[in-house]
């Protein structure tokens, strides 16, 4: 009887990474496929780990928000796999500003190193012809969609495996990891102690990026963060 009683927890913690086993994974198309099941997923970016789903799923982008208790006001970031895709909200803008976003985006990849790498987010204005194409439930209380070419390839083979007629331009909702007010996750295992088996997880490590994404309007290049 007392050999069976020490044997027991380790049999309910095999359980238990089993179970947490199911909601984690290396392959992008297993990742895509239960972002379009309609579940939240965890993953690494180029600095830390953000949480996301299908930006054209309105009840999944309203379980982040319940999740992290973030108001839906302040819209969310939303990252894709190519400025080319994004030549639709691009092409409205003066040459150079469009020129000069497209070169952020390109260094972002660039060989440099990392302690001078920062991530950039531009918030675009939506045209008149996408108001109905760019969901309400991104944009929030604004008139622009932040959005941002991710520089990490497996986030960015993720983005492209979402490609299709409901979501033309690969939409990733991409916002920290952590509920509001704690610090963003850094690790798969700091972003396990926030949620749990509430989302599924992309399993990576982070481009290592040490500076903060940057924020920065298309139109006027002010620096919002």
């Amino acid at each position: 009887m007392l050999l069976l009683m020490l044997k027991l927890p380790p049999f309910r913690s095999l359980q238990a990474m089993k179970k947490s086993a199911s909601f984690t994974t290396d392959s992008v198309v297993q990742a895509a496929t239960w972002l379009k099941e309609g579940q939240l997923l965890a993953y690494p970016t180029e600095s830390v780990w953000g949480i996301g789903c299908d930006a054209y799923d309105e009840i999944a982008v309203q379980r982040i928000l319940d999740i992290k208790q973030r108001p839906q006001a302040k819209g969310m970031i939303v990252i894709t796999d190519s400025a080319e895709r994004l030549m639709p909200l691009l092409e409205p803008l003066e040459d150079s500003q469009r020129q000069q976003i497209i070169k952020s985006w390109q260094a972002d990849s660039d060989n440099i190193e990392l302690q001078c790498k920062q991530a950039h987010t531009w918030l675009l204005p939506i045209p008149q012809a996408l108001t109905a194409v760019i969901p309400s439930w991104i944009t929030g209380q604004h008139q622009t969609v932040a959005v941002r070419v991710i520089a990490h390839p497996m986030v960015r083979q993720l983005c492209q495996q979402l490609v299709d007629v409901q979501n033309p331009f690969g939409l990733l909702v991409s916002t920290s990891c952590n509920p509001s007010g704690q610090l963003p996750a850094m690790t798969f295992t700091d972003a396990y102690g926030y949620f749990g088996e509430q989302i599924s997880y992309l399993q990576a490590d982070t481009l290592g990026y040490t500076l903060p994404s940057q924020i920065r309007d298309a139109t006027t290049g002010l620096i919002i963060r």
